[in-house]
C-alpha cells in the first residue's frame, strides 16, 4: 500500500484506489490463511481415500479367507470331539485296568469259606459283597486281599443272613479305595459304575 498522495487524480479515485489496494492485501492475507487449511484438507482426503482402499482390500481378503476360516472351525470341532472320545477311551481303559487288578487280587485271595457274590467299581472305591459262615472267615478273607495287593481293604458292613446265628451265614461288604482313573490334565466326567457278578 502506498503512503503518498497522487494529486493528479481526484479524491474519489484516490480513495477508490486505496480501497482496492486494501482489498487486494486482504484477499492475499485470506488466501495465505486458507492455503494451510486447504493443504490439510487435501492430505486428510488423500489419507481417507487410502484408508478406504485398504478397507476394500481387507474386506476382499477376508471374503477370500472365509472358506478357510470355516474349514478351520470345522477342524477345531473335529479335534475337540476326538479329544473327548480319547478322554473317554482313556477313562474306560483305566477302569478296565482297575477291574483286572481287582479281579486278580480276589482270585489270589479266593477262599472256599468266603464267597463273593458281587464286585462293583464305584467312583473312588470298589465294593465286594459276599457271604461267609463265620466272622473270622471274613477277617481272613480281608487279610488275604491285603496280601494279594489290594491296599486299604476295610470291612464296611457285616450282618447275619438268617434270623439267628444258627443259620451259619454272614453277609459282608468290603470296601477298597481306588486311585482316580482320570488324568489330572483332563476334564472329569461322571463315571458309570461297573459291576461284575461272581458265582457263589
Amino acid at each position: 500500500m502506498r503512503t503518498g498522495f497522487d494529486f493528479c487524480r481526484p479524491p474519489e479515485q484516490r480513495r477508490r484506489a486505496r480501497e482496492l489496494s486494501f482489498y487486494r492485501w486482504l484477499a492475499c492475507a485470506a488466501l495465505l490463511g486458507v492455503m494451510p487449511v486447504l493443504a490439510l484438507a487435501w492430505r486428510i482426503d488423500s489419507h481417507t481415500t487410502g484408508i478406504e482402499r485398504a478397507n476394500r482390500l481387507l474386506a476382499s481378503e477376508l471374503q477370500a479367507l472365509q472358506p478357510q476360516l470355516a474349514s478351520t472351525a470345522e477342524a477345531r470341532l473335529r479335534i475337540a470331539a476326538a479329544q473327548t472320545r480319547l478322554q473317554a477311551l482313556e477313562q474306560l481303559a483305566a477302569r478296565r485296568r482297575q477291574a483286572a487288578r481287582l479281579l486278580r487280587a480276589t482270585a489270589r485271595a479266593s477262599s472256599p469259606h468266603a464267597r463273593l457274590q458281587r464286585i462293583a467299581l464305584q467312583t473312588q472305591r470298589a465294593e465286594l459283597r459276599g457271604h461267609a459262615n463265620l466272622p473270622a472267615e471274613v477277617q481272613a478273607f480281608t487279610e488275604a486281599l491285603l496280601h494279594a495287593g489290594l491296599d486299604n481293604v476295610s470291612l464296611q458292613d457285616m450282618r447275619m443272613a438268617g434270623k439267628n446265628a444258627a443259620d451259619g451265614r454272614y453277609e459282608f461288604t468290603l470296601s477298597a479305595p481306588l486311585p482316580s482313573p482320570i488324568p489330572s490334565t483332563s476334564t472329569a466326567s461322571a463315571p458309570t459304575p461297573v459291576s461284575a457278578t461272581a458265582k457263589p
